[in-house]
Parts: structure tokens; sequence; C-alpha cells
């Protein structure tokens, strides 16, 4: 199934474009906070990309630049870590921290990028692993309450119309009606990238 490209209204592109220097998980995050969406970091890099604006960042050094001395390649001295010691910013398995999206993360390995979303692991304990696409939303909107009865799963386009119709900030007697609506625009959209034409009135 071929998805949709994202459109971005003016705003969302003068925006971009003016805080394009930013780190792009700072970027993306402001991005969603004030337009209300939740588009991904990959695809804010890529619209930064294909209008050629520029972090300022090349990751290389310039030209010409000399390395201060102290930052030489040098052997093991005495203050050098031995073998089977641990650094002091060391966090063993099962510890718990919060990343700079505001979710709880737990270390499941030791190793590099060994973190699993606490609320993930919650859920899949209890029900079928997600799948691609698949998104946990915390009914009362605090993304640090990870209890199983606060998640909910939800597809990828009916998360986007949630967040689009305000979904959080809802009345509770309010909140059935809108994810009902969300549900069914997502499914109509399914539909026609399906290519499947919608039913008329007299079934023609």
């Amino acid at each position: 199934m071929k998805k949709r490209p994202i459109v971005y209204s003016e705003q969302e592109l003068a925006f971009v474009k003016e805080n394009c220097t930013l780190v792009i998980g700072v970027l993306t995050d402001q991005f969603n906070s004030r337009f209300k969406r939740s588009v991904s970091a990959a695809n804010i890099n890529a619209l930064r990309k294909r209008n050629k604006w520029r972090t300022g960042r090349t990751g290389y050094f310039q030209k010409g630049h000399v390395p201060h001395p102290n930052c030489r390649p040098k052997g093991p001295n005495k203050t050098s870590f031995k073998k089977g010691n641990k650094p002091s910013n060391y966090l063993p398995v099962g510890t718990e921290r919060v990343n700079s999206d505001g979710y709880i993360e737990i270390k499941v390995a030791e190793g590099v990028n060994q973190w699993r979303s606490k609320a993930r692991i919650l859920w899949e304990q209890s029900n079928p692993p997600l799948k691609p696409g698949d998104v946990l939303r915390f009914k009362d909107g605090n993304k640090l309450n990870c209890q199983l009865l606060n998640l909910e799963k939800f597809s990828r386009s009916e998360h986007v119309r949630l967040n689009q119709m305000h979904y959080n900030d809802m009345p509770g007697d309010m909140k059935p009606v809108i994810l009902n609506i969300a549900r069914i625009q997502a499914k109509a959209g399914q539909l026609n990238n399906d290519g499947c034409s919608p039913i008329t009135e007299g079934g023609k």
C-alpha cells in the first residue's frame, strides 16, 4: 500500500525553515507540540533535506583545523580503566529512565542502545506483540503513567487523527465520540488507499 505524502502548511514549512539548525529530536518535538501533529523525526529530517535547509553541522573538522594536543591518541596510563571496571555512570539492567521525549525506558540488556519502552514491555506482557505501525497512547495523557489500564493501542493513522482533533484535551464524555470518528476516518482513508470506492446511496 502506497503511503500518502505528508502535506505541510505554509506556517509549518516556515517554522521548520526558521528552526532548521535545531537538533532533529528537539525540532520534531517543538513542531508536533506547536502544530498538534504526530510527524516522525525521520519525516522532519527528510523535509529539511529536500528543501536544503542546512543545519550548519557537517560532522567533520574543517580543512586546516589543528586538533588540541590533548586530543591526540595516547596509550594506556595509570588512570585508564582496567578490564572488568565499570564507569561511574554505569546503569544496571532493569534501570528505568525518562528519555528526551518524556517516555519511560527500561534497560533490558548490557551494551549500547539496549533500552526499550516501559509501556511497550508492559503491554506485550499481557497482549500480542505490537505490529509495525501500532501506537500506544496514554488514556490520561500522562506519559509516565504506564499502568496497563492506562494504555490503548491504535493504528498510526488513528493516532494522527486523534492528535488532529485534540483528543487528549477533550472532556471525558466526548472522547468516545472523537475516538469513533477517528477510527471511521482512518478506515475510510485505508479503503481509499486500497483503491476501494465508497458505497453510495442506493448501492450505485
